[in-house]
């Protein structure tokens, strides 16, 4: 009996599980959230996490794809030579201007424009590419992995959502009678970028605490996450939270329920 060979094509699977999806990965969206992502983010400790296992020399040149409002890459800049910040969004790019003008940074180079839309010889060559939570959304991911694999130099780190990161999204859905969708999580890039020849590391982040000032705070992200409520969802969203938020010592609303779990893939470039 012959030996029949079966490949499994991760990305179109990655497409497949899209499909269902909220389109988040579009200017408008991102433009709409600027303000109160950036607010969000005061009290989110994913950054300092990803900061933390990101090797960077002063010499180096950065890459930050889906750099949003710059709480990457602000701190990314104060190390290194030069950053390119690319996102979507001209808001989130306008904030992250301001914050450089008022840090007295002027080594970052903003580009308003999304991976697929740029080629390789346009962006040039960086040391060091990160992508932070930016590629979830995005289609053909085979195609962009391949692209930041030839812009790199050096390093490339990369956050993509863990196996069971959007549990909770599944039970508000239950909780709102609606159908869930399953997400396409790290395993389909670190088998994408195997078939490629390139073997990640991969690291579990631990699930980053959310901390809100009020309960309207929260509902805004959770509305963000899950999708357009009407008002009948809304205040079903508003009584759980009511019910489950508890206060942190510094006086913070938090729930434990709402942490979302990611999942760092990071290769070091050999060829």
């Amino acid at each position: 009996m012959s030996k029949i060979d079966y490949k499994v094509d991760w990305n179109d699977l990655w497409n497949q599980s899209l499909k269902n999806l909220p389109d988040k990965n579009n200017s408008e969206s991102w433009d709409n959230i600027a303000p109160k992502f950036n607010k969000w983010m005061e009290k989110d400790d994913y950054p300092e996490k990803v900061l933390s296992r990101i090797k960077i020399e002063p010499s180096d040149s950065i890459l930050d794809i889906g750099c949003g409002n710059g709480v990457i890459t602000i701190p990314l800049a104060k190390k290194a030579r030069k950053v390119t910040a690319m996102d979507i969004s001209q808001k989130m790019l306008d904030i992250l201007t301001v914050k450089a003008e008022k840090t007295k940074i002027n080594n970052i180079n903003i580009v308003n424009k999304r991976l697929e839309d740029i080629s390789t010889a346009e962006i040039g060559k960086h040391d060091v590419i990160v992508a932070s939570r930016s590629l979830n959304g995005v289609s053909n991911i085979e195609k962009e992995l391949k692209k930041i694999n030839q812009i790199a130099q050096k390093y490339v780190y990369i956050t993509i959502w863990g196996a069971d990161s959007r549990k909770f999204e599944k039970d508000m859905a239950h909780l709102l009678g609606r159908e869930s969708y399953s997400h396409p999580d790290y395993i389909y890039v670190y088998n994408i970028l195997h078939d490629m020849g390139v073997y990640a590391n991969v690291e579990m982040l631990e699930s980053n605490t959310r901390d809100y000032s009020t309960v309207d705070e929260a509902l805004e992200r959770l509305k963000w996450r899950i999708g357009d409520l009407n008002k009948f969802e809304e205040s079903v969203l508003r009584e759980y939270l009511e019910r489950n938020m508890i206060k942190t010592h510094e006086g913070n609303l938090t729930y434990s329920q709402g942490r979302a779990d990611w999942v760092l893939i990071w290769w070091k470039k050999t060829v």
